[in-house]
């Protein structure tokens, strides 16, 4: 099979903000210190990448490589955020985003990888992450935002941890701390997922 002698075109490649939004997407984070901490790439290398409208290629093979995300839409923003509509399979397994939660911070522990048939019954793959905490592996559900009551991955202050959240009137939530109760404006935190306990 022959190659077409057509000149290939240089592709309109789309970086600077555009770029950082999308690899805060893949990694469903908000802020680029969380996101400089899962890549390796300092604050000040993706300042220079959004005010000189940079992109940065090899960071986009990285992350095609250890997520599977699609690099035309990575790149140029096309098509979808995986060309299969779902997380990367390996030998049939599903892999989720695994991470540490210490200190305040999720650190990026890389990939864990399961039956299919285990997350029967869980919401889809594609919103899920593995975090682990004081000893235990949890499941976080990034799709469920919403406070009714539970365990939930929030942020505040800059602080990521998690805690067991009921709503109540008035646009506040209740939590529990060293036997005490306290509320807060659902406003004053940020939901980041509902929490799925995997461990006895």
């Amino acid at each position: 099979m022959e190659l077409s002698q057509q000149k290939i075109e240089p592709f309109d490649y789309q970086g600077g903000a555009d770029f950082i939004n999308r690899l805060k997407e893949v990694y469903s984070v908000s802020h680029r210190m969380d996101l400089s901490n899962i890549i390796g790439v300092s604050n000040g290398t993706m300042s220079t990448w959004r005010t000189r409208n940079q992109t940065p290629f090899e960071i986009a093979v990285r992350v095609h490589l250890a997520s599977g995300v699609s690099l035309k839409w990575l790149l140029l923003g096309e098509g979808d955020m995986y060309d299969s509509s779902k997380p990367s399979i390996s030998n049939d397994k599903v892999e989720l985003p695994y991470f540490l939660l210490d200190n305040g911070e999720l650190l990026d522990k890389g990939k864990m990888f399961f039956d299919p048939q285990f997350l029967e019954g869980m919401p889809d793959a594609e919103h899920l992450m593995l975090v682990e905490h004081e000893g235990k592996k949890l499941f976080v559900d990034t799709s469920n935002t919403k406070v009714i009551s539970g365990k939930y991955l929030v942020e505040f202050d800059k602080i990521k941890t998690i805690l067991e959240l009921h709503r109540v009137p008035g646009e506040k939530v209740v939590f529990n701390f060293d036997k005490n109760s306290f509320d807060i404006s659902i406003n004053n935190i940020e939901i980041l997922g509902q929490i799925f306990d995997i461990d006895d």
